[in-house]
């Protein structure tokens, strides 16, 4: 849905009139009366209207949030990527010590859970985890005195391989990261580091879709034609489906962008 409301309005007129149009020009076939035509045809198109633009709210509102939630989900951890080394373990650090006891020496983060001492390794320098970096892992920081080892990447393409019998791993995601660390604990890196002036406008190609937004007036002009048409000329039902196919065709020009 468009953020303004003059366009939002004239979108709502020109669905509605198209509405109308459709259900006047059936109703038209059935009573010729010109007022009761007029009057079913309101009453219809209301209905039509309301339960329309009931379940296109609903779902506008579900997409807002789901893409607000989305778009709060990259922020976050595109600016923990781009933070510093030194920043991160900071920040990892400040939210795993609101539960367990920390210790924090230069890049080398430990904590105390169950008794057991967990190493905590940052490594979303890289995209996609393999099972040949954990290992490069474990061979470079594995210490007697480490009973797991927790590994904070964007995405791990291996298996739950056991290396090591007295040894745990756990894989801590860019989802995990988020939901159960950042989310979790209110506890997020700082956004500012994000350049804010990056051009957002993302332009699809559509060229050769049939239902471009900018259709739509030739669509409801065309369904306009034939739609009179019937009315006055042989074969009504031919110009009368027809016209309504158009009408439809422009419709869902101007509701398609909307469910996308």
């Amino acid at each position: 849905m468009s953020k303004f409301r003059i366009i939002n309005l004239i979108d709502k007129l020109f669905i509605s009139v198209c509405v109308f149009l459709v259900i006047y020009a059936w109703i038209n076939f059935y009573i010729r009366d010109l007022w009761s035509t007029f009057i079913f045809s309101l009453v219809f198109t209301f209905a039509v209207l309301f339960i329309l633009f009931y379940m296109l709210g609903k779902r506008q509102e579900k997409i807002s949030t789901s893409k607000k939630e989305n778009d709060k989900f990259n922020k976050t951890i595109l600016a923990f990527r781009l933070i510093p080394k030194k920043e991160k373990y900071a920040l990892i650090e400040k939210i795993i010590s609101k539960e367990f006891e920390t210790k924090l020496d230069n890049d080398k983060l430990t904590y105390i859970k169950n008794n057991r001492t967990h190493l905590v390794i940052i490594s979303t320098h890289q995209d996609k985890l393999l099972e040949s970096d954990i290992i490069s892992i474990i061979d470079e920081h594995y210490t007697k005195n480490i009973d797991a080892i927790d590994i904070v990447c964007n995405e791990y393409l291996g298996s739950k391989t056991k290396f090591l019998k007295s040894l745990d791993i756990n894989i801590i995601n860019k989802k995990t990261l988020y939901n159960d660390y950042f989310s979790k604990f209110d506890t997020y890196p700082n956004l500012e580091i994000l350049d804010e002036n990056i051009n957002k406008l993302k332009l699809k190609d559509i060229a050769k879709n049939m239902f471009q937004p900018s259709k739509a007036k030739s669509y409801f002009l065309c369904g306009l034609i034939l739609i009179f048409s019937s009315i006055i000329l042989p074969y009504h039902y031919y110009y009368l489906i027809f016209g309504s196919m158009f009408m439809l065709f422009s419709i869902i020009c101007k509701l398609l962008p909307k469910f996308s």
